[in-house]
């Protein structure tokens, strides 16, 4: 890891789509689930994190990452560091948990718990959020109304399509700021989706990374285009760090050994393809932070 970051020199002209980075340490958030504890941030995070932004130094590419509250608080030092290497930073939640496991009060706490760790660390104020697991579904709508009343100014949190846990299928795909049932105004930037056999498919990240050919996910960059919308992509770090993962010593007993066994299969299917899948894209397409797509002057203002 190099002790000073080297900030990004962006390219003079204005980015189409948007790239992300869930910032998450996944065996923390395991640890969390089983052991009710999420621990220190893991090593195999760090290694992950310094892959993904070596590739976007190597393409010139600032982006958004969403961090956890559990990495906020446990190295702060990391945060500042990708703040100071021009990289936007946003909030992804405390935990990870998802607003459909949280009550409305439990959730504005942790929106505000999480924000505050992020504005702390950084010592400076943070547009953006993204719920966990694109947990911002038609019966979680309601959270639109929280994260604007903490103060963010954009979310990034739905996707317009059907998804087996996640989606807002019928959603305008296209960023626009919406006013909300109080009369508060938030700025929403869905994630990607593209047509497969007739229906949309959230192709802009996550597990079709792994499991797609650079040239379908090439396409889907130019469907976006096509239909005049910026391709929003997100990737998470420990798809980048070269080692397989594991989660089975975070479980206890052998039902939540199984479980773990399985998640990490899952985790590992396909994810060697992701990193040149990233650094194609990066080098191919024009992409910058979610914050720059995000301002209200020519965006549609719709009412939700």
């Amino acid at each position: 890891m190099a002790d000073r970051p080297t900030p990004i020199s962006q390219p003079p002209a204005a980015a189409c789509h948007g790239f992300s980075v869930d910032a998450e340490d996944y065996r923390q958030i395991l640890s969390t689930r089983y052991r009710g504890d999420p621990g220190a941030v893991t090593a195999q995070f760090e290694r992950g994190m310094e892959t993904v932004l070596g590739l976007l130094a190597d393409a010139k590419v600032c982006a958004t990452l969403f961090v956890t509250g559990t990495v906020v608080e446990r190295r702060p030092d990391l945060v500042r560091r990708w703040a100071a290497m021009g990289h936007e930073l946003a909030s992804h939640g405390y935990d990870h948990t998802p607003i459909w496991a949280m009550a409305s009060e439990r959730f504005r706490t942790e929106l505000t718990r999480a924000k505050k760790a992020l504005e702390d660390a950084l010592g400076a104020p943070v547009a953006g959020y993204r719920a966990p697991i694109f947990s911002v579904r038609w019966d979680t709508l309601w959270a639109l109304e929280a994260i604007a009343e903490v103060g963010f100014a954009y979310d990034s949190s739905i996707v317009p399509a059907r998804a087996r846990r996640y989606g807002v299928p019928g959603f305008d795909p296209r960023p626009a700021v919406y006013t909300l049932p109080s009369g508060r105004a938030l700025t929403e930037i869905p994630i990607s989706t593209t047509r497969v056999a007739g229906r949309e498919v959230p192709m802009a990240g996550g597990g079709y990374f792994r499991l797609f050919s650079y040239r379908r996910i090439r396409g889907a960059v130019q469907e976006a285009q096509g239909r005049g919308l910026p391709f929003i992509a997100y990737v998470h770090p420990d798809e980048f760090s070269g080692e397989a993962f594991r989660a089975a010593d975070l479980a206890c007993g052998w039902r939540q050994k199984i479980a773990a066994a399985g998640l990490a299969l899952k985790s590992n299917l396909g994810r060697r393809r992701v990193p040149d899948t990233t650094g194609r894209l990066l080098a191919e397409f024009r992409f910058s932070t979610l914050a720059s797509l995000g301002g209200v002057e020519g965006l549609p203002h719709l009412t939700l």
